[in-house]
């Protein structure tokens, strides 16, 4: 009796076995997969999203403006809370980059804090891609 269920629990056991291992794949599916590699990459292109120009223009306008008003700002000897108005502004200013750059495509730099070497070449960039403000 002790031998049987044994056999039972051996045939259990590869039942199980045969059921978890990797099977090679059928033919059909095999054939199925290499269409779908195939066919994936055309149908999941996504073509680029031009931005829309009367948003770009916003923001080079804004970007001008922000521009302007830092220099009327550090032209302007005597300013109440002159340093706390640069800081506002430049910090406008940089948001603006930052969302300028995004809609432009152009690919942000992780290792670089905000700040003039930043906003430079960000500015940079933005140029010469033809934006101008």
């Amino acid at each position: 009796m002790e031998w049987a269920a044994l056999l039972v629990a051996f045939v259990l056991m590869c039942a199980l076995l045969s059921q978890v291992s990797p099977r090679p794949p059928s033919r059909w599916r095999r054939h199925l997969q290499a269409l779908a590699k195939r066919l994936v990459p055309r149908v999941g292109r996504r073509s680029v999203a031009e931005a829309d120009p009367f948003e770009t223009l916003r923001l080079q306008t804004r970007l001008g403006h922000l521009a302007d008003e830092i220099r009327r700002i550090e032209a302007t000897p005597r300013v109440y809370a002159k340093a706390h108005r640069l800081v506002a502004l430049e910090t406008a200013y940089d948001d603006l980059l930052d969302e300028a750059c995004r809609l432009a495509g152009v690919p942000a730099e992780a290792d670089l804090e905000r700040g003039e070497q930043k906003r430079w070449q960000d500015e940079q960039a933005l140029a010469t891609r033809g934006w101008s403000w």
